[in-house]
Order: C-alpha cells, then structure tokens, then sequence
C-alpha cells in the first residue's frame, strides 16, 4: 500500500515538473510554502523547537549546527525565483 501511495505521489510530482500548467502549479506552490517557512509565527515556533533540542536532547547543539550547515548548503544550490534553465 505504501509503495502505491509513493507511486502515486511520483506521478503527480512528475506532472507537476514536466508541464507548464504544473510549472506554474508548482512556482505556486513554492511560493506559497516559502512565504508559510518566512512568516515570524512559523519562525518563533522553529527557534522554540531548535532550543528544546538544545536543552535537552544530548549533543543537540552539535546537531542544530548540522542542520543549519544542511540548510545553508541547501540554500546555495537552489536557483532563485525567476531565473530559468536554459533548455
């Protein structure tokens, strides 16, 4: 059953990327998620849970710092908004 709902999920993330109906789908979608990650209500309850880690997980500095290196090298490969590939 998984695995059906994984296939499922495959399809619909491959229509998304490969039509430009699903292009523009997506971009919303893309924006609509980043503006949800960038609004400060979402933001205080990251920080909140980044600091229980810290207090009281063992070595939960070690691996916020992780996390952020993950996110910050994330962040340096993802093209920003508007610039497209060259096809």
């Amino acid at each position: 059953m998984y695995g059906k709902l994984l296939f499922v999920a495959g399809l619909g993330v491959g229509y998304l990327v490969g039509t430009s109906r699903g292009r523009k789908d997506y971009e919303v979608l893309r924006r609509r998620a980043s503006e949800i990650w960038l609004d400060p209500r979402v933001q205080r309850a990251a920080k909140q849970a980044t600091d229980a880690v810290e207090k009281n997980v063992p070595m939960g500095e070690k691996v916020t710092e992780a996390v952020d290196a993950a996110t910050t090298s994330a962040r340096a490969n993802v093209r920003p908004s508007g610039s497209a590939a060259a096809s």
